[in-house]
């Protein structure tokens, strides 16, 4: 009886514990939902707004280049004039129905003003104008928004003068956290019910064992499944050696719940499907690996394992690569299988010195794998990293462009690949990112991780609002899920190139969604002025390369790398050295190490 009674006692605890859990588990969906429904209304709100400002910059855009306007500019009419033609001409009503206001200015001087009076707070956009083709913002007189775009007119007899549009405009509204929902009833019920079966079943186990004191106390049978919250299976941790330490680096994690899939910025391996297995070579060193011996486990990202492997041939011939294997565990996944093999055909189609190879791929026991260039260095975020821990800053400026330069070199080839039949492929790399930019102790510079390109040729294919991609370097429409094109890739490299100039990233925050969210709206006023800061020409590339409008970007990667060429100086020489100084001790370790194991 009293072993029944503690029996049914720990049974109690048990559904308690249970019916407890299910509360908790209820109430964190409906927060997390909750948050995913504002950061949705809130990304929702600020495209509405950016599609505004853009239909206002186009047709302040199209105004410039009315002709009769021109001409009364060149004529040098008086301002009354100008509000004449602005009230009266045909050629004016298609800007006048949408546009009522409307400010010409020469210099400093307000040359002509018609519609409501707007004072100085067109100044900032009329401003922006100045140092870009065209500017737009949004600005309150009161409790009237205004929407107003301005840009220069390239013809005036002067070249100073800019002309500025505004309508009334009414901002989205701010997105609104959900209220908690009411619910039925339950949950109370539900917590209420936890409470009073724990209690039952305390109760019971006490009584029961306080009864049988005499006898040894009987051991509560330990409880045969993981708890809750206890990852089902457990992943070993990567080796030392392929851990980046990139300062502020958000570590962004794949969500499977929803559409964002963002590899972390320090996994040296991007979020790529893993293939089918049949029987899984254990991840040690030494394993034999069809051909290859392993030799070391450098790591592993969310869908594959890397590897140092030896190939053997004859003559004793010997040489080290990079293999990089998919994660068993993934075996029947036809889209992973799919986006690994396009991974691999795509880079061993990229023939360049910028870009790190693959030389050979294949399967094995059912696993697929693939072998690239075994680069004695370290990735751009761990060189950053290093260097502004003992310094405090980021790298020297010429080395900064100099890695910004060579990287450009291996986009400026892969936008251009034509294919064999002399189609255009179409290469967007989406994922520039420090961690995927490789430096060796020579001082080379190489991209790798082409595992989410977008390409005219890939199997696989990115579902329509799916975000794939490192968040810290994302543009803004590839955040919000957008067609992107090879301008996307500039953006990105902008902000390598920032972070090399600086030691930090733009985009930061508390959480995954957070810098995500800063992405999806491309950098703030105060981003803009942290950019103009920097010495020159930093200022004035980047704030050029990180353009909200890709049409306002860097059209080419040979554009942007133009842009560098003058100031790249000795940087090769630079970087080796500075490679050598921070991790040559460690490298050679590495090689040794590696000698070592292909010996035994």
């Amino acid at each position: 009886m009293r072993t029944t009674r503690v029996a049914i006692g720990i049974a109690l605890i048990a559904a308690g514990t249970a019916a407890a859990i299910f509360g908790a588990r209820a109430v964190v969906g409906d927060r997390t939902r909750a948050e995913a429904s504002l950061l949705a209304a809130e990304a929702l709100r600020a495209q509405e707004q950016s599609n505004e400002q853009t239909r206002a910059e186009r047709a302040v855009t199209a105004a410039t280049r009315v002709l009769p306007l021109e001409a009364a500019l060149r004529a040098h009419v008086d301002g009354p004039t100008l509000i004449d033609l602005f009230d009266n001409e045909d050629w004016w009503k298609p800007f006048r129905t949408d546009f009522p206001i409307v400010r010409v200015v020469d210099g400093d001087r307000l040359v002509a003003a018609r519609g409501a009076e707007l004072g100085h707070l067109a100044d900032a956009t009329i401003a922006g104008a100045r140092r870009q083709p065209v500017a737009s913002g949004v600005v309150k007189s009161g409790a009237q928004s205004y929407l107003v775009a301005a840009a220069a007119i390239p013809t005036a007899p002067s070249g100073n003068v800019i002309l500025a549009l505004a309508s009334p405009f009414t901002p989205p509204a701010p997105a609104v956290a959900p209220a908690e929902p009411a619910g039925d009833g339950t949950r109370p019920v539900t917590w209420g019910a936890a409470l009073a079966l724990a209690l039952c079943g305390i109760g019971l186990v006490v009584t029961g064992r306080k009864a049988s004191a005499p006898a040894v106390p009987a051991e509560v049978p330990h409880e045969p499944t993981s708890r809750f919250g206890t990852p089902a299976r457990p992943r070993a941790p990567a080796h030392s050696s392929a851990e980046i330490t990139a300062p502020g680096v958000n570590k962004a994690r794949i969500t499977d719940g929803n559409a964002v899939r963002i590899p972390s910025p320090q996994s040296p391996v991007p979020a790529l499907a893993t293939a089918a297995a049949a029987r899984v070579v254990p991840a040690t060193a030494g394993a034999v690996f069809g051909r290859y011996r392993l030799l070391d486990r450098l790591g592993e990202g969310g869908m594959s394992e890397l590897f140092v492997a030896e190939a053997t041939g004859v003559e004793g011939f010997t040489r080290n690569f990079v293999l990089k294997r998919l994660r068993p565990e993934l075996a029947r996944d036809k889209e992973a299988v799919a986006q690994f093999i396009d991974e691999a055909r795509l880079q061993a189609g990229l023939v360049h010195s910028n870009i790190v190879p693959v030389f050979d791929f294949g399967v094995v026991n059912g696993e697929y794998f693939m072998t690239q260039e075994y680069i004695v260095g370290r990735d751009l975020a761990r060189l950053v990293g290093r260097y502004a821990d003992r310094h405090e800053r980021g790298l020297p400026e010429t080395m900064a462009y100099y890695v910004a330069h060579e990287t450009l070199q291996a986009l400026a080839y892969a936008h251009e690949k034509h294919d064999k039949s002399g189609a255009h492929m179409g290469i967007v790399h989406r994922d520039i990112s420090a961690g995927n930019v490789m430096v060796s102790l020579l001082g080379e510079v190489k991209l790798g991780d082409f595992g989410i390109v977008k390409s005219n040729r890939r199997v696989s294919k990115t579902q329509v609002g799916m975000v794939k991609g490192n968040a810290n370097f994302m543009s803004p429409e590839q955040a919000r899920g957008q067609v992107v094109d090879h301008r996307s890739d500039l953006f990105s490299l902008g902000h390598v190139l920032y972070y090399c100039l600086t030691g930090c990233l733009l985009y930061t925050g508390e959480n995954d969604l957070d810098v995500l969210y800063r992405a999806a709206n491309g950098i703030t006023p105060e981003d803009l002025a942290a950019l103009r800061a920097l010495p020159e020409p930093a200022g004035s590339i980047l704030e050029r390369a990180l353009a909200f409008d890709p049409e306002h970007r860097f059209q080419s990667a040979t554009e942007f790398a133009d842009a560098l060429a003058p100031h790249t100086g000795t940087g090769k020489a630079a970087t080796a050295k500075l490679i050598e100084q921070l991790f040559g001790e460690d490298l050679r370790r590495q090689v040794s190490a590696a000698a070592v194991g292909g010996a035994g």
